[in-house]
């Protein structure tokens, strides 16, 4: 029976075999704390201090450290800002609104016709309407971030939102990594909070797939504890991060996260003597592009409570709306089926 830890040993170590060492941002977001004046220097747009090994390591790497060490610093304003943004009923309940031209033919205006949904369907509309409510925040967010550049430029001050925001809009200009799709801080970060709503909306799906009979309490539990057993998908690369998520039959073909998760999945599986949701280490492979030798994890693992908040808006939606009962009728594939674990 495996470890609890046991993915995140085989994690590491498949990064290690496909050549790539972690740089940790904790340390240059702890440097940039102590003196904001890192955040301009040669130094952070040099992996940060940290010496390349290899003479073919490539410019990306150099990028991933700079860019995504600014996005942690970003992403802690970012978490108070979604926190303080979260429209929330009399009652203390998250109001969704429908999605426009949504796929799924329901209406949050119609609770008959949700009641009546069968639960794919309900939890792809659920799915689809928090990443509509996200993205609404997370432009309201980056929007914030431009006005404070724009008024640091007029006073000729300097705050530490507005010296993120500049030096990474700067950076991800030239980018060779960002630059050919046209990416920016808005769309890196509505990207990042589909994926990471997906795999916790994966989780909260998976809990019944994998462990039926249980009430709505005890799913919460469960999910709730199976957390830290998910959370080292986020300080993974992201090329590792893809490989496993299609493996696991987790990840869509038009790489959207409003698709419920498929019961053939394998990525999840039950450990029943921890009681808990673990990853499947069977399908991890080492996977790392042509020079590629560091990865720092997603920056949203640096930004304390942020996963975890994510994690709470996708496990307040599956109690309002009733999910855990909804999803109870569906039937796990072979992998995915209780004693089904693998692994040493």
């Amino acid at each position: 029976m495996a470890r609890t830890n046991d993915f995140a040993l085989a994690y590491a170590s498949a990064h290690e075999e496909a050549g790539m060492t972690r740089i940790n941002l904790a340390p240059i977001l702890h440097r940039i704390a102590e003196d904001p004046n890192y955040f301009f220097s040669d130094e952070l747009l040099g992996l940060a201090g940290h010496c390349p090994a290899h003479a073919d390591t490539r410019k990306e790497d150099f990028e991933k450290v700079a860019i995504n060490t600014l996005l942690g610093v970003l992403y802690v304003d970012l978490r108070d800002h979604i926190i303080a943004r979260m429209p929330l009923d009399e009652s203390g309940q998250l109001r969704l609104s429908t999605p426009p031209e949504s796929p799924h033919g329901l209406d949050f205006a119609d609770p008959d016709g949700m009641a009546a949904a069968d639960p794919d369907r309900m939890v792809g509309f659920l799915r689809d309407s928090v990443c509509h409510l996200l993205d609404a925040v997370i432009k309201d967010w980056a929007i914030k971030v431009m006005v404070e550049e724009e008024r640091c430029r007029e006073e000729g001050t300097i705050t530490e939102l507005a010296a993120a925001g500049y030096v990474l809009g700067r950076e991800l200009q030239k980018s060779v990594l960002h630059g050919p799709s046209g990416y920016d801080m808005l769309s890196i970060t509505k990207t990042g909070s589909h994926t990471a709503l997906h795999v916790c909306w994966n989780l909260v799906e998976a809990a019944p797939l994998l462990r039926p009979g249980l009430d709505a309490a005890a799913y919460d539990d469960l999910v709730r504890r199976s957390l830290k057993q998910v959370l080292p998908l986020a300080m993974g690369s992201l090329g590792m991060l893809c490989q496993f998520m299609a493996a696991g039959r987790i990840e869509a073909d038009d790489h959207q996260a409003i698709h419920p998760l498929r019961s053939d999945q394998s990525a999840f599986l039950y450990d029943p003597d921890k009681d808990l949701i673990v990853l499947n280490t069977d399908l991890i492979e080492p996977t790392a592009m042509a020079g590629e030798r560091h990865y720092t994890g997603c920056p949203a693992f640096y930004a304390n409570g942020l996963i975890n908040l994510y994690m709470e808006i996708v496990l307040t939606l599956a109690a309002q709306h009733g999910m855990y009962v909804r999803l109870q009728g569906r039937v796990p594939g072979p992998a995915s089926r209780p004693g089904g674990m693998t692994g040493s």
